[in-house]
């Protein structure tokens, strides 16, 4: 890492071509430097191990970290506010002193095997093109309308908000008003763009939930073997006690019986996952989910 840092140190401030070491090297560099602001712009992350602690790090110091994504990513908790974007295929990384644009995606993969190019460039060099890609770095950040703040969404989940009305019967149609569906399937466990989870079970249906001394022991969903895989809904419902991640919403029969949380450790009985649930005190709420 000396050698690495000396040539790059040696090196003119840019704009700078670079490559997959390269970008690396600055990126870790532009974090840890940054007093101000760091901008995520990355279609798809997975972050590695030192990203992450440094980002963390970061946040904890009081450095805003925005992320602005394509896809649901782990480790949203570095985020101080996150953006998303279904059209987004650019990448670049911004703080306060310098910049990245170029192919590489915030992703642990491709920093170890890909090869990728990026222009690096700092605002004491290059303080005109700076300002233009900070320009619309902000304009992504702020005219997209599903912008969330990651610590306004924690607080709503500690206050269990919700202006879905327990008791209330909603049809599947009538729920987009509310939740922004990933997709169209008509499973029992549907993820919303946002990162929230919404529970259906039917009293016609072969699935049985269990119910003991307040718990709903939801059974997880078919991944199409004779032992259910821990993915797709699993793996989120997983997550969500794991890592804190989401909310999730339950209905029965169509009536929506409240907000709740995943209140004890998810197991496997028979080769099904079980997800023991909680329901939690409701509020008002305005905005969709």
């Amino acid at each position: 890492m000396a050698l690495l840092e000396h040539f790059f140190s040696s090196r003119t401030q840019g704009p700078t071509f670079v490559t997959t070491a390269g970008i690396g090297f600055y990126l870790e560099r532009m974090f840890e430097e940054s007093e101000q602001r760091i901008v995520i712009v990355s279609p798809y992350i997975k972050m590695s191990m030192r990203i992450r602690s440094i980002l963390l790090e970061k946040r904890k110091a009081g450095v805003p970290v925005v992320i602005v994504h394509r896809e649901n990513f782990e480790h949203a908790e570095v985020a101080s506010e996150i953006f998303t974007r279904n059209n987004l295929h650019a990448k670049c990384f911004l703080t306060e002193k310098a910049a990245i644009l170029g192919s590489m995606n915030l992703y642990d993969y491709s920093q170890m095997n890909n090869d990728e190019m990026a222009i690096y460039l700092t605002v004491k060099e290059n303080a005109g093109l700076y300002e233009s890609v900070s320009q619309e770095v902000s304009r992504l950040c702020r005219d997209f309308p599903e912008r969330k703040s990651v610590q306004s969404r924690r607080e709503n989940e500690n206050r269990g908000l919700c202006g879905l009305v327990p008791g209330r019967k909603y049809a599947r149609a009538e729920l987009k008003n509310w939740f922004s569906f990933a997709d169209d399937h008509p499973g029992g466990i549907r993820q919303t763009t946002r990162g929230n989870i919404v529970l259906f079970c039917s009293s016609n249906s072969p699935y049985r939930n269990e119910e003991r001394d307040g718990i709903i022991y939801y059974m997880g969903q078919n991944t199409g073997s004779a032992v259910q895989m821990l993915k797709y809904g699993n793996k989120a419902l997983y997550d969500s006690f794991e890592k804190d991640r989401g909310r999730i919403f339950l209905f029965r029969d169509e009536v929506f019986l409240g907000e709740c949380t995943v209140c004890m450790k998810p197991f496997q009985k028979d080769g099904k996952w079980i997800f023991p649930l909680k329901l939690r005190g409701e509020g008002n709420m305005t905005q969709p989910v």
